[in-house]
């Protein structure tokens, strides 16, 4: 079956990890993916991840990705940010990874004591599972003094170990209800955007060649199939059989895990 496709797009959390973990039977099937010849990019809405430890920990697995095949909602909210504003000063309300890409990119990170006095260009936020009252906040007050918004996804839900867990997009959902206003851009699944930027450094544009896979249907699915690629709903994290009747989201393919690709 994954031999008709070029290029594979997979999600990480709920597909490869789950919360740090590895799913075996879907990275040992990705590493047949890679041996087949078939291009495999990452692609995730978690700007936690930093992509170099992310890429020597599946190196470690036996998953042969680079940083450069790993796309985070992180790296997409940067690379708008470069192409749409002139941006010099940042808050980011988000995890090393988030931070560690905003850096990069040559802004400057303000801390928390000092973004209301120096105003950033922009607010950015991401996943943060150390979030606190006073940061949201803080961010809420810059966005009403003028920066702007960027959420790097808007995924309700996040999968742990312990079972689902609160999402970036339930965080940046305070501020939007607190300020009556949407953000300037969301960066991650189900917008294209981040899919685009994986298939113009991949070269590959024939979107019959592409497969997107994917733990859920309101953000990998729903962005593949507005894509028009083909896309596998993979059931090791957070979507379900029942939940493409409910949801009206329907994939190319739902498995079990990613070995029936194979088949």
């Amino acid at each position: 079956m994954v031999l008709d496709y070029d290029l594979i797009i997979s999600d990480v959390d709920g597909v490869i990890l789950m919360e740090g973990d590895p799913i075996w039977d879907n990275i040992n099937s990705l590493r047949q993916m890679i041996e087949h010849g078939k291009k495999v990019i990452l692609v995730t809405n978690n700007s936690g991840f930093s992509r170099v430890l992310l890429s020597r920990q599946l190196n470690y697995l036996g998953l042969p990705i680079e940083p450069k095949d790993i796309i985070t909602s992180g790296l997409a909210a940067v690379l708008y940010m470069k192409k749409s504003w002139d941006v010099k000063k940042v808050f980011v309300i988000g995890e090393e990874g988030l931070v560690e890409e905003i850096r990069n990119a040559g802004y400057e990170v303000l801390m928390t004591a000092n973004a209301e006095k120096e105003i950033p260009d922009v607010v950015v936020l991401g996943l943060d599972r150390l979030v606190t009252y006073d940061k949201l906040s803080i961010g809420m007050r810059c966005i009403w003094k003028g920066s702007k918004f960027v959420v790097t996804n808007m995924d309700r839900l996040w999968p742990a170990k312990d079972g689902l867990r609160l999402g970036a997009g339930a965080l940046a959902s305070a501020l939007i209800y607190a300020l009556k206003r949407e953000p300037d851009f969301v960066a991650g699944k189900p917008n294209k955007w981040i899919v685009e930027v994986a298939m113009e450094l991949t070269g590959i544009s024939d979107l019959k060649k592409v497969l997107v896979i994917g733990d859920q249907l309101e953000t990998d699915i729903k962005m593949g199939n507005e894509l028009g690629a083909d896309t596998a709903l993979v059931l090791t994290g957070i979507s379900q059989r029942a939940d493409v009747e409910r949801t009206g989201i329907r994939p190319t393919f739902v498995i079990k895990n990613l070995s029936e690709l194979l088949s």
